[in-house]
């Protein structure tokens, strides 16, 4: 498990200890590095942020951010919005079954799943996206899922936006695009014992540009958004009963393009792609 670095960091106020939320200890780095371009001793500096915080960081502490030696978030928690697959994929999996929320100073990614694979291939994807090692798993055996959590700020920061501020990252290339699919299918995405393949979610413009994404780029052929689910029905779900708090939605990929979708997004879980590439056969054998 990677956590983010003590908060009391050489942080010099009236009170004996301040906890300081890290979004204010990234702002005051970032503007101790613009006073320091206007020429301002370290001095200077540390009187300037204590009249607008009321504390300031040490001069050791000020020389060692300037040097590059230290960072306010730490390296696990730096996070550079490259537009890679692994983003890409990162932001399927948020608009599914992944999450994000705070606990205290705390900013969480998180997954749980019973699909092991999918949560390790999440956990790579995040691990890549935040130059950091891979974080621990651990089980959670009463519902029998897997769950991994990592923190950043800034990643936090950037997943809370909405799909349409995140467009740029996930439509950079036709591999993102790819990889964007298949996050959200991983998380949203059912295979029938009959083969139909659907991705259900209760945002119906998300569900659309889905749909557009398929088409567009892999000329994969669906339908809907359509009605599944009412608000207040109950779900039923490993033992526990539970009730729809909003209406639920899903599209339907045609089944002449199965194998399109096996072939240019697929599933990471593998229960799943074992059951599309058994649909896939029998498309084939009703076609010939």
């Amino acid at each position: 498990m990677v956590h983010a670095r003590n908060p009391r960091e050489r942080f010099e106020t009236p009170s004996t200890k301040l906890t300081v939320p890290m979004e204010i200890r990234v702002e005051v780095y970032e503007r101790v590095k613009l006073l320091r371009q206007k020429g301002l001793s370290y001095s200077k500096i540390r009187q300037v942020l204590s009249e607008k915080y009321g504390f300031a960081p040490s001069k050791s502490l000020i020389s060692e951010w300037l040097r590059g030696i230290h960072h306010p978030l730490g390296s696990a928690n730096r996070f550079v919005a490259e537009p890679i697959p692994e983003l890409a994929y990162v932001i399927g999996v948020k608009f599914g079954d992944g999450s994000i929320n705070r606990k205290g100073y705390n900013r969480r990614i998180r997954l749980q799943s019973v699909d092991h694979e999918f949560v390790v291939e999440f956990d790579r994807c995040v691990s890549v996206i935040l130059r950091s090692k891979r974080h621990a798993l651990w089980s959670d055996n009463k519902r029998r899922e897997i769950h991994v959590e990592a923190r950043s700020v800034l990643l936090f920061n950037f997943l809370r936006q909405s799909f349409g501020d995140l467009r740029g990252w996930v439509e950079h290339c036709r591999q993102c695009v790819s990889a964007f699919l298949r996050g959200f299918f991983d998380s949203e995405g059912s295979v029938s014992k009959q083969g139909r393949l659907t991705a259900w979610n209760n945002d119906t413009a998300l569900l659309g540009y889905v749909r557009g994404l398929l088409s567009k780029y892999f000329v994969i052929e669906t339908t809907g958004p359509h009605l599944g689910k009412i608000k207040g029905s109950k779900i039923e779900r490993r033992g526990r009963s539970y009730v729809r708090n909003s209406d639920s939605y899903h599209i339907y990929v045609r089944s002449n393009s199965i194998e399109k979708f096996i072939k240019y997004v697929g599933f990471t879980i593998e229960r799943k792609s074992k059951r599309l590439e058994v649909a896939s056969k029998s498309n084939c054998l009703l076609c010939n």
